[in-house]
């Protein structure tokens, strides 16, 4: 949904105060100590080929870990913040549902298998505070799962941190930069240590070897922090990266935070998975830092 035709639904009344998990069996095992095995494996193998730094933000894949599981882990596994006590998460990830407001914050805890994770209240009412579109909503975060796979790998590797969960309806430059200058005032105003996730997969229902060619022309858009080029070449080439307005509002709230380099960790797709490279989904993480 990255055009201005998002269809605005009616804020229902307060839903419930802890969201509980809507994929947890589906796109990851609903099975605690399996996820923990799951996910402390992606982990462990990604640890091998990275490199730890304090990052300002990433961009993690959101399939179903079978696919795109080992591939997130290596931008969890890059982040050296995690192990820190009091860092806050910004997931922002694209609106799959067609619910809720064009731009979503949550204010609720989360819950998976793996236990809870604490909505750090002050700085999503910041963020609201301090943008144009943003509101506070919980029904775009209903059935949404984009944020939600994420949250198994922070909480393997976050000393108990706190989350504020952003859904993107609206995915243009314009709605990623209001978001990326809201997030980075609301983290200067709170004085939070933040990390700013970017929940997207890349080029989808393509052949393999298409899909990458693509796909490495808008990274390298990302490689030289340019995230307006970004969203000209998604809009120009109407490209099927289906969060690229929360990468987009990530690299601009980095940028503004004194970022220079974003990274490409890792790159595949679902066909090394299904052995069928016809019609794939492609997948990338990423890191941004100073």
């Amino acid at each position: 949904m990255g055009k201005r035709d998002f269809i605005l639904i009616k804020l229902a009344p307060e839903i419930k105060v802890m969201r509980s998990p809507a994929v947890s069996g589906a796109f990851y095992p609903s099975s605690a100590s399996a996820l923990r095995t799951q996910v402390s494996g992606f982990l462990s193998e990604a640890e091998k080929k990275v490199e730890r730094k304090e990052r300002l933000a990433i961009v993690c894949p959101h399939a179903g870990y079978v696919y795109s599981g080992a591939t997130a882990a290596y931008s969890f596994a890059s982040c050296a913040n995690f192990k820190r006590d009091g860092i806050t998460a910004i997931v922002a990830g694209p609106n799959h549902t067609g619910m809720g407001q064009p731009v979503s914050v949550s204010f609720e805890g989360w819950k998976t298998p793996l236990g809870s994770l604490e909505c750090d209240t002050e700085l999503a009412e910041a963020i609201v505070k301090s943008g144009k579109i943003a509101r506070r909503d919980e029904l775009a975060h209903l059935e949404e799962h984009s944020c939600e796979v994420q949250l198994p790998f922070l909480q393997m590797l976050g000393n108990k941190p706190k989350i504020v969960c952003i859904c993107m309806g609206w995915q243009d430059g314009m709605a990623a930069e209001d978001l990326g200058r809201a997030v980075y005032s609301a983290v200067k105003k709170t004085g939070r240590d933040a990390i700013f996730i970017a929940s997207s997969d890349f080029t989808h229902y393509e052949p393999a070897g298409a899909a990458k060619e693509k796909d490495m022309k808008a990274i390298s858009l990302l490689g030289k922090m340019d995230w307006k080029g970004f969203e000209g070449e998604v809009e120009a080439h109407d490209l099927s990266i289906c969060g690229h307005g929360p990468i987009a509002a990530a690299l601009c709230y980095s940028q503004l935070s004194g970022a220079k380099k974003c990274e490409l960790l890792h790159y595949t797709n679902s066909g090394e998975e299904t052995g069928d490279d016809a019609k794939v989904v492609a997948y990338a993480s990423l890191a941004i830092s100073k």
